[in-house]
């Protein structure tokens, strides 16, 4: 096993990465109380917005400003990284929470049932990011776990831009 490999299995690194995830929530808490400052970058600033912050509610008050698939793929992108680093946490997570039988049990269900449920989950306004801490913990892998929620995102994005701008212009 190569040296970096042995790193990124280490407890140093693990410690590493649950630290980053605490930062990470607690930015997103300053950043969710005056969101202003990324909105006037455009589509880059509700990404930047999205990497830190609660992305849905910038759909409900830009839907009527901005191309609404534009919007929808910036908040995917953004939310999709952001809910990327509580994967990466979660793949920490055995420093916290030991692994047992149980938890092998629910990552077989997951690995059998995990692509349709990322997609369903991420079409539900929740707080992904324990989606992503648990996805993490049991190991599943990135792409299977980062696609699927990506294209979720993405067309609940469209679906609520859409449904504002409707609903608002009748």
């Amino acid at each position: 096993m190569s040296k970096s490999a042995r790193f990124l299995q280490s407890r140093k690194f693990k410690e590493i990465t649950i630290i980053l995830g605490i930062l990470f929530f607690v930015l997103t808490l300053i950043v969710s109380l005056d969101p202003k400052p990324f909105l006037k970058f455009g589509y880059v600033g509700v990404f930047v917005f999205n990497l830190f912050g609660p992305g849905t509610l910038l759909v409900f008050s830009l839907a009527k400003h901005m191309n609404i698939f534009g919007l929808a793929l910036a908040s995917a992108l953004g939310m999709s990284l952001n809910d990327s680093v509580s994967w990466l946490v979660g793949r920490s997570g055995d420093v916290i929470m030991p692994r047992s039988k149980k938890v092998e049990k629910i990552e077989a269900i997951l690995h059998k049932f995990g692509l349709i449920a990322f997609f369903v989950w991420s079409l539900i306004p929740i707080p992904y990011d324990i989606i992503g801490f648990i996805a993490g913990y049991l190991e599943f892998p990135y792409k299977s776990f980062v696609l699927p929620m990506f294209f979720g995102k993405f067309v609940r994005f469209i679906i609520l831009g859409f449904g504002i701008v409707s609903f608002f212009n009748t």
